[in-house]
């Protein structure tokens, strides 16, 4: 582990004294001035979760309550939009404040990486911050490029998923507890810590212990799924779902919410240490998902990375930092617009280029959020969200190619529109907005050429090699 001295080695005090509270409430950015200690920084993100499989967010099950405590202490987020409903491309836009088209994973999932663009952990580092990463993703792994900026970038998977040998994880206990040992011998600066569960991504293995937590509410007019050959869940269970045959859709949907409730444990003694170690409120905490799961919605089960429809676009978003009046805010917001609120909450300029908005002083009340729309892109399927819907583009031929150019005219795009509230079924609307349709084009044409990932590592390939992946 690489440690560097500091000049700033007092932690970031308890806001006990009323004066600095008002001064912070009232500052229109950043909440550490010249010459104050510096806040720590929790980035949470979870693999594969639905807002609305949340307490906070409405849920009926207990899946939460660790989760829903953060909430209860901080800011959420009703209507918030992933990057991408795949893993790679959601983390770049988090860490880069830029939109799949303008970032170099573009719509490949793990066959790219990030490159030429200054990550929220850069930043970080740069500033005197120690960093560090625990990812349980094999979409994550190093290769991608997200490591940059980290002193440590843990990304040890011990475990091969379940139906699919070659997919390597790390489960939220073993990643908890990687990160719990960091925090216990890291040195006295202020630290960038980002985790990332994998739990509850499929298959929907929770441990004994939390398996059987919730009983299945089977419907009336439930009817058993096909066990498919293929991974999209179009109409069926998705091949590297199957749990032992089963084939009833509300049995998947239990074991997926005591998933939740698994990951929602560990994250709770996460939270509780640091916050032990961390004179509590303030450290910034900052929590949201990559991206969600589609549940049977236009007839895809158990499965994401292949629409941007609200489903799978549609994730949990809480920030918890000084300052910052508690509540529920009904705007729409996006992946990218975590990068400038975290560095506009410690006093860190926001670098050029950035797509997203800091969010501290619109829930402040100094500014408000500026009409815009927000994207979720998977490459050949889009949606753009705004206050009350979104349009949908589908169909489109190519985004970008192999070629001089790396990219390829939007050829005969279907487009739709639809009204959308979180809670509710997305309804379709008979016109689209001439000037969101302008917007959408104009963002068509922002394809970044995509960059080859790194060589997996040799101990990958040894794993792969040893399960009959790899020749």
């Amino acid at each position: 582990m690489n440690t560097r001295s500091s000049s700033s080695n007092r932690r970031w005090p308890k806001l006990a004294s009323l004066l600095s509270a008002v001064f912070l409430a009232a500052a229109g950015s950043g909440c550490s001035e010249p010459g104050q200690p510096r806040p720590n920084v929790l980035l949470i993100t979870v693999d594969t979760l639905r807002a609305d499989r949340l307490g906070v967010y409405g849920f009926g099950l207990d899946t939460s309550p660790a989760i829903d405590r953060l909430a209860a202490r901080g800011v959420v987020f009703e209507r918030a939009i992933a990057g991408a409903s795949f893993t790679s491309g959601s983390h770049a836009s988090i860490m880069t404040s830029r939109y799949t088209r303008e970032h170099t994973i573009g719509y490949m999932n793990g066959g790219t990486r990030l490159e030429g663009i200054t990550t929220l952990a850069e930043i970080f580092n740069r500033e005197g911050y120690q960093t560090a990463a625990f990812v349980g993703n094999i979409m994550l792994d190093r290769s991608i490029g997200l490591d940059r900026g980290f002193e440590v970038y843990d990304d040890e998977l011990p475990h091969a998923e379940l139906n699919r040998g070659f997919a390597f994880e790390r489960i939220a206990e073993q990643t908890t507890e990687s990160a719990l040992r960091w925090l216990k011998h890291r040195d006295s600066r202020p630290f960038f810590l980002w985790v990332h569960y994998q739990d509850p991504h499929g298959p929907y293995t929770p441990p004994p212990e939390f398996k059987g937590r919730f009983q299945p509410e089977f419907k009336a007019d439930e009817k058993p799924l096909p066990i498919l050959d293929t991974v999209t869940g179009l109409n069926g269970i998705p091949s590297y779902q199957e749990l032992d045959g089963i084939r009833r859709p509300s049995v998947y949907e239990t074991r997926y919410a005591e998933e939740i409730a698994y990951a929602d444990h560990w994250i709770g003694e996460l939270l509780s240490q640091v916050d032990a170690d961390t004179s509590g409120e303030g450290t910034i905490v900052a929590f949201t998902a990559d991206h969600g799961e589609s549940l049977g919605e236009a007839d895809l089960y158990f499965s994401h990375g292949s629409t941007t429809t609200p489903d799978q676009a549609h994730v949990p978003l809480i920030l918890r930092a000084p300052g910052l009046p508690e509540g529920h805010r009904m705007e729409t917001v996006h992946h990218v617009d975590l990068m400038p609120t975290l560095l506009d909450l410690v006093g860190f300029e926001v670098p050029a280029g950035t797509s997203g908005i800091a969010l501290g002083p619109i829930i402040r009340g100094a500014s408000p959020l500026p009409d815009r729309l927000v994207y979720c892109d998977e490459g050949f399927d889009l949606s753009a969200y705004g206050p009350g819907g979104f349009v949908r583009v589908g169909d489109i031929l190519a985004a970008w190619d192999s070629g001089e150019t790396n990219r390829l005219p939007i050829m005969a795009p279907r487009w739709a529109a639809y009204r959308w509230q979180p809670g509710e079924a997305w309804q379709a609307v008979d016109s689209i907005d001439p000037i969101s349709k302008k917007t959408i084009r104009s963002y068509f044409k922002q394809a970044m050429p995509m960059v080859e990932a790194q060589e997996p590592s040799e101990m990958r390939v040894e794993r792969l090699r040893a399960l009959g992946y790899a020749e």
